[in-house]
């Protein structure tokens, strides 16, 4: 299992050549659910283990697993960066 650090590192790393099939896997594998927005390719993810987080999203645009703009990865790391600790918490727990 991958740590909160190192997909941050992974998603920096590659930021210019994620597709959304990849982002999905990473968001899910730190314990995040990713769902379908209202609008085609719009991904929104929440968490239930974070309850100051209430949802990011990011737009995998049109065909089949499209790269994602380097602008969401920035966000989704962001977001990893400011739960970072709650996230190892949470996965500190589920691993016990």
């Amino acid at each position: 299992m991958n740590s909160t650090k190192e997909i941050i590192e992974q998603l920096q790393l590659r930021k210019s050549s994620l597709c959304c099939e990849d982002v999905k896997q990473l968001l899910t594998s730190l314990g995040f659910d990713v769902r379908d927005g209202k609008l085609g390719g719009h991904k929104i993810y929440v968490h239930q283990g974070l309850p100051s987080f209430h949802s990011g999203s990011f737009n995998c645009r049109h065909g089949k697993n499209p790269e994602i703009k380097p602008a969401y990865i920035t966000k989704i790391v962001q977001v990893l960066k400011q739960y970072k600790n709650e996230l190892d918490d949470y996965l500190e727990k589920k691993d016990a």
